[in-house]
């Protein structure tokens, strides 16, 4: 039998030990209900953030910057752009002249009060890193046979400062211009044909036969002013054709509407505005302009029937914070449907594109360079570099290859040993000059769909911007050109003492392919 008083006992253990079980699950509840309504406050940050920084372009993930630059650059420029900033203060390093323009893009009022942009603030300082990752280290191959180089620079000029340069295949001559408004034709031999003054720096050409075409920017540094032009050329003398740009960077001509009239594709960057706008040839020098759209940072287009109903479409590249490829789809008379066919994050500085068929499957893939860093987080990203993206469905694209390049400014895929496939050739104005100047220019050699990354010994003779190929010694392979603009940020000073005491405008890489 049981004894009571042990029974009594053990029922005293038991009814204490319920009591200690309904304690620990109460507090189990409360600690969920904590951390539920935590996780909840966190999402619903989250979701606040992602509105937010969403609502002018794609969403910056927190780890693409280091947690200062968040802090001190980019955030605080954001609070200015979306009306947290008092007026004055913002506007405190903005031209005179862009002042109404400026003050006109910002919200009337304020995008989220002061407890939602701290929440901001915390988020990226929560969730960024202190330093970005480096990128694998390429195993580059030094190229000393397949081009022989070749230097130019005027001697008038006080050091090179390059803006644009491209082959002229009509006339078997190099064109390129610079920073102090000059433009400069040399022939193969490098002798100098032409040297004409302009009104400001040009960006873009055209040839024909007739005339060619120059795109000038006005005010070459960041500005919202409309003191672009497009002019003609004719070889002796410009004439002014198309005025009222803000800071034009690129220009083609086309027949858009099957007239037999050519019309203009004009991309102005400027700066908080901009735009990127056809013009229609009316006959004459008259024209009358059709907005595509009103982002600003528009960098360049390339024109191609790509749904072969015999109309011209245009595909172009933003680059100034709601950065994408753009395809603008002919629909006759004027009218345009737009298509964002690939979008980026507002820093990656994304800067020139290309249309090409790699896999020759028939679909158009797309090159793609992304390296710009001279605004807000001037940084070694390694996320910048050449990336290809292959044509997988209709108007859909997915990135295949991927090439890590500090700084990368533009990408040209030719066949340049004529093998049968597309090879690359890259430059990066933002390279690190500190590791390795060589990789400011980068053969990328095509070998069965693999890509080796080449560089040449002599290419740190100055800061490339601008990229051409062409055939320039009429010995039927590429060469290809490169001008520099030698500004001297964030470049080592033995570099630039080199730049200044040897000045070097144009690079020439000659194609030793066919060579006699």
């Amino acid at each position: 039998m049981f004894d009571n008083s042990i029974h009594l006992k053990i029922t005293g253990l038991y009814i204490k030990s319920r009591t200690v079980q309904i304690k620990l699950s109460a507090l189990v509840c409360i600690l969920s209900l904590l951390f539920y309504a935590c996780k909840t406050e966190e999402a619903s940050v989250e979701q606040l953030v992602k509105n937010t920084c969403s609502s002018c372009h794609l969403f910056p993930e927190p780890n693409l910057l280091p947690k200062d630059i968040w802090l001190t650059q980019v955030l605080p420029n954001m609070a200015f752009r979306m009306g947290l900033v008092d007026l004055m203060d913002g506007l405190v390093y903005v031209p005179q002249q862009d002042l109404l323009t400026v003050i006109g893009t910002l919200p009337k009022e304020r995008m989220v009060n002061e407890d939602e942009w701290a929440q901001i603030v915390n988020y990226y300082q929560t969730k960024s890193p202190d330093t970005l990752p480096s990128i694998p280290e390429a195993k580059y191959v030094e190229l000393n046979t397949q081009f022989t180089l070749a230097t130019y620079h005027n001697p008038s000029d006080d050091e090179p400062l390059v803006t644009l340069i491209k082959f002229d295949s009509l006339r078997q001559q190099l064109v390129y211009g610079t920073r102090h408004s000059k433009l400069i034709a040399l022939d193969k031999n490098l002798n100098t044909t032409t040297e004409l003054s302009l009104d400001s720096p040009p960006s873009a050409i055209e040839f024909s036969l007739a005339s060619n075409y120059l795109s000038l920017m006005g005010i070459m540094d960041p500005n919202d002013q409309e003191k672009g032009m497009v002019i003609t050329w004719n070889g002796l003398e410009t004439l002014p054709i198309i005025d009222s740009l803000k800071r034009p960077v690129h220009i083609q001509m086309e027949d858009l509407n099957n007239d037999s009239r050519k019309d203009f594709i004009i991309s102005a960057f400027g700066n908080y505005t901009g735009d990127l706008s056809v013009y229609e040839s009316q006959g004459g020098d008259r024209y009358k302009r059709h907005l595509l759209s009103a982002l600003p940072g528009a960098r360049m287009t390339v024109i191609k029937d790509v749904n072969h109903d015999s109309l011209p479409d245009i595909i172009a590249l933003f680059t100034q914070g709601d950065e994408q490829l753009t395809l603008f789809i002919n629909q006759g008379n004027f009218q345009f449907q737009s298509k964002v066919l690939l979008r980026f994050p507002s820093v990656y500085g994304s800067t020139h594109f290309e249309v090409v068929d790699f896999d020759k499957d028939g679909n158009l893939d797309i090159l793609y360079a992304n390296g710009d860093n001279s605004d807000y987080s001037q940084i070694l990203k390694p996320y910048h570099g050449i990336r290809l993206f292959r044509q997988t469905g209709e108007w859909k694209y997915e990135e295949t290859w991927f090439a890590p390049l500090h700084g990368a400014s533009k990408a040209i895929a030719r066949d340049f040993d004529q093998d049968g496939d597309l090879d690359i050739v890259a430059i990066a104005y933002f390279p690190d000059f500190t590791s390795d100047a060589r990789r400011n220019f980068v053969y990328y050699e095509n070998k069965n769909n693999q890509f080796t990354p080449n560089i040449l010994p002599s290419t740190p003779k100055g800061r490339w911007i601008v990229m051409d190929v062409g055939d320039i010694d009429n010995d039927h392979d590429l060469d290809i050109f490169l001008g520099a603009l030698n500004f001297n940020t964030k470049v080592p000073k033995v570099l630039s003492d080199e730049w200044l005491n040897h000045p070097v405008s144009v690079l020439i890489l000659k194609n030793n392919l066919y060579a006699e």
